[in-house]
């Protein structure tokens, strides 16, 4: 177990036993919420959403999520967060309706699988390893290197490798093991993305500052000690929970799914009425 590991999972063992006051604080029993709001508003209570970062950790700016604090922990406010998460998923829908690319991030224990599931689902880039310093500001370069990595991977796979000694193709073969780690969920990225998903912000706030730089929107999870000004669009919530991660990311996943089969209609209507694909049949 990782030092990162074991502070988590010290945490939230702390978190827990604060768990039955802080479900009086972020209850859905009004009656606004519809069935199905209902129903996530629960979901997301169970998976400890709502769980914050420690008092003495919080960033003032994100004081307008919480909605108190237990045993020295922030609670999120529930109904903020759901808000919040529906908003996003609209947005990430409109993109890939539109055929847009968003690459996703998140390295920390937490959130990397969520990540990368989510990631592989909707046929996007992501980055769970490290991020790449100038994977946006210096992205000609980055191109490049994912081009050379691509190439040695085919090589390799062809059998172009073997005219070489043994001593050579063990180096490239670590080469080939040190370019996948930092080029294999973003080998697909063609272009600056239209917009990056970060999971776990506070662990790449430079990934976030590059995407400024860049003019790219950010989107990501707010936990009460992250800097709201590094995103474009945020959904207050735990970050720092395996099951709190993967409820959020399953349905932005699904809304996004949404979008990219509206994208399937559309380009498989834009293709029938330019006469690239024969319809009925080609009668």
């Amino acid at each position: 177990m990782t030092e990162e590991t074991k502070n988590i999972t010290e945490e939230e063992s702390k978190l827990e036993t604060a768990e039955a006051e802080d479900e009086d604080e972020v209850s859905a029993d009004e009656p606004s919420l519809g069935v199905e709001e209902k129903e996530l508003f629960d979901r997301m209570m169970e998976a400890g959403v709502f769980y914050g970062r420690s008092k003495s950790k919080t960033n003032p700016l994100t004081r307008k999520y919480i909605v108190t604090t237990r045993s020295g922990f922030e609670v999120i406010d529930l109904r903020k967060a759901m808000e919040s998460l529906k908003r996003a998923g609209e947005i990430l829908k409109n993109i890939f309706e539109n055929n847009g690319v968003v690459l996703f991030v998140g390295t920390s224990p937490a959130v990397k699988d969520a990540i990368k599931e989510t990631a592989e689902r909707l046929g996007s880039p992501y980055v769970i390893e490290r991020w790449l310093g100038g994977t946006l500001t210096n992205f000609n370069t980055i191109i490049k290197r994912i081009s050379y990595f691509k190439k040695l991977k085919e090589d390799k796979a062809n059998g172009r490798l073997e005219k070489y000694t043994k001593k050579e193709q063990s180096d490239m073969d670590k080469e080939l093991a040190k370019l996948e780690n930092f080029f294999g969920g973003i080998e697909s990225l063609e272009k600056i993305p239209s917009m990056i998903f970060i999971a776990d912000i506070s662990e790449n706030e430079y990934a976030a500052k590059e995407a400024k730089l860049k003019k790219v929107p950010v989107m990501g999870f707010l936990n009460t000690d992250t800097d709201p000004t590094l995103l474009d669009h945020s959904i207050p919530g735990n970050d720092r929970n395996i099951k709190s991660v993967k409820l959020l990311m399953d349905y932005l996943a699904e809304v996004a799914l949404e979008g990219k089969k509206q994208a399937s209609i559309k380009n498989a209507e834009a293709e029938a009425s330019t006469g690239n694909t024969p319809v009925n049949g080609g009668k």
